[in-house]
């Protein structure tokens, strides 16, 4: 700690690690009674804490329309603190990105992607890439996908348009000699390598019984596990925005409240339900197979190749 009192941004993200480690340790313990209490406390204090931010910000809003504030919250610990509370300033660019990662694992499975190119007055300006430009898939996706995930998670959504794929400069070929086809016309035409998601068991059917949920580990990633009248579904472990893990909120199905914010999501769709406006619930691809569930964080190209995330 420096002599004027302050964190360093090191020793921040250490705290910030060992909070972590408490928590674990914290749902680990076998008494929920002390837990429910526990919450109790960490949500009225955040409901203070909160409330007294949330009027500090507007305050300063009133007097500069909100410029010191977006200066404030260039200061990485500060950026943490307004994100916790949900008070970081509106980013239309990252609103997009945040709701887009919904969508991004189904597309990558299809061997392609989505790059956001402009935001206009609301109207999102996109392009499609790798082989799910042109394909069946990728209307489907955009329809179903990339423009719900935008009218739900982008407050300010308007509308989306698809633009062209950006040409890729090809050098001229030679004049070929009368009588002979050029070779590269010969054969097919090379294809993108399709990626898929990459599949791991994470609990049998019957652990995680209608109406429960179950958290688990995925590339060491955490993963919430749930079960909706029978129907199964896994999202990402913690609260979006946040490290704040939502293993320890209530869930009355299909709602997951987390218990650091009371923000409220349907797990089915990642869909926030309170009203609130920020990122949605990142949702998980999910495979049954023999009794057992299997979750999928990562893709990999359908050849067998190194992992990555979507």
């Amino acid at each position: 700690m420096t002599d004027s009192g302050r964190l360093t941004e090191a020793e921040f993200q250490a705290v910030g690690r060992h909070l972590d480690e408490l928590v674990q340790e914290f749902e680990a313990l076998p008494f929920p009674q002390v837990r429910e209490r526990v919450f109790d406390l960490l949500q009225t204090v955040d409901a203070l804490h909160r409330a007294g931010l949330g009027r500090l910000l507007g305050f300063l809003r009133d007097q500069d329309g909100g410029a010191l504030v977006e200066r404030a919250a260039e200061d990485p610990v500060v950026e943490t603190l307004l994100a916790l509370y949900d008070l970081l300033p509106a980013d239309p660019r990252a609103q997009v990105e945040t709701a887009l990662e919904s969508v991004r694992p189904y597309m990558s499975s299809h061997g392609g992607g989505v790059e956001v190119l402009d935001i206009v007055d609301g109207v999102v300006h996109l392009r499609l890439a790798g082989s799910c430009d042109g394909c069946a898939a990728s209307a489907l996706t955009l329809k179903r996908g990339v423009e719900t995930a935008l009218r739900e998670g982008f407050p300010g959504f308007a509308g989306i348009r698809v633009h062209e794929p950006a040409p890729v400069p090809v050098p001229a070929p030679k004049a070929p000699m009368s009588g002979f086809i050029p070779l590269q016309q010969v054969g097919p035409k090379p294809v993108r390598a399709p990626r898929r998601p990459v599949f791991a068991e994470v609990a049998r059917l019957d652990e995680v019984p209608p109406g429960t949920m179950r958290e688990v580990e995925v590339a060491g990633s955490r993963v919430l596990v749930f079960n909706v009248a029978g129907e199964v579904y896994a999202v990402d472990g913690s609260c979006p925005g946040s490290m704040a893990p939502l293993g320890l909120g209530s869930f009355t199905p299909p709602i997951i409240v987390c218990p650091w914010h009371n923000d409220a999501f349907d797990v089915r769709t990642g869909k926030r339900v309170d009203g609130s406006s920020g990122p949605p619930l990142r949702v998980l691809p999910i495979a049954l197979e023999a009794g057992t569930i299997k979750v999928a964080v990562t893709t990999a190209p359908a050849d067998g190749a190194a992992e990555r995330r979507p």
